[in-house]
């Protein structure tokens, strides 16, 4: 799988390279599977939300209203994100402070001052006095030549540290799966609408936090993209065929 992976990214690279329209029709899904993504975190029902419907302005049962205002604020988090990877900018603590100001509509946000119990994952992050110096090395290993190829591997990591520092009063963990979507986009793959229940979610992720479940995280994700990327490039190749009749 880990080859085809890699192929599939060189396809979709080349079916995207001279076709502005194409191109502007996958961020559209891409944007719908990055909220679906986040909302793991904080909607159970998260797999059975219809985002593109939302965003017409259709109310949907399970859908409390905080989650509306999020879903809002995740699109303006999306543009500013698509912007940054035409620009060719990494994930950096500046960049995760961007965010966050974003979701929590704070133009001042910064890091957590409290230190809180992560009962959801069954983890305590780290104080809040190490959280720059932690978000820094993160950063620093996910980036260095030395870190490898894999860039499923890195976006896990990115994933895991970020809930494992949990650098904000709220939204950190909806920010962790939009940072692993970001790597994952920035090194041409497609992001991944986390295709898992919300309890198995945080049951994975605290066991990751615990040093267990990191072949099964990895496994999951590896297959959650791969199927976006193969539906992905179906319905490229579906576009293309249509075209040229």
């Amino acid at each position: 799988m880990h080859e085809k992976l890699y192929s599939m990214r060189s396809e979709l690279a080349e079916m995207l390279k001279e076709d502005r329209l194409l191109k502007s029709a996958v961020m559209e899904v891409n944007k719908l599977d990055m909220i679906k993504g986040s909302l793991v975190v904080r909607n159970p029902n998260h797999e059975r939300i219809e985002i593109d419907k939302i965003l017409e302005g259709e109310l949907q049962k399970d859908v409390p209203v905080k989650d509306y205002v999020f879903i809002e604020n995740f699109c303006s988090l999306v543009r500013v994100a698509e912007n940054c990877l035409e620009m060719g900018n990494y994930i950096d603590k500046n960049f995760l402070i961007s965010a966050y100001r974003i979701l929590a509509e704070d133009p001042d946000g910064y890091f957590r001052k409290s230190n809180p119990v992560l009962y959801s994952f069954n983890h305590v992050p780290v104080h809040s006095f190490d959280i720059e110096e932690k978000l820094d090395d993160a950063v620093r290993r996910v980036y260095s030549p030395k870190a490898g190829n894999d860039v499923i591997l890195k976006a896990m990591y990115i994933h895991n540290k970020l809930i494992d520092i949990y650098p904000f009063e709220e939204y950190s963990g909806e920010i962790a799966v939009f940072a692993m979507n970001y790597f994952l986009m920035e090194n041409g793959f497609t992001p991944t609408n986390m295709p898992i229940s919300r309890e198995e979610y945080l049951n994975m992720t605290g066991e990751c936090l615990k040093g267990n479940k990191q072949e099964e995280f990895y496994s999951f994700l590896c297959r959650a993209v791969y199927d976006k990327m193969e539906g992905t490039i179906e319905a490229c190749r579906e576009y293309k065929k249509n075209r040229a009749e």
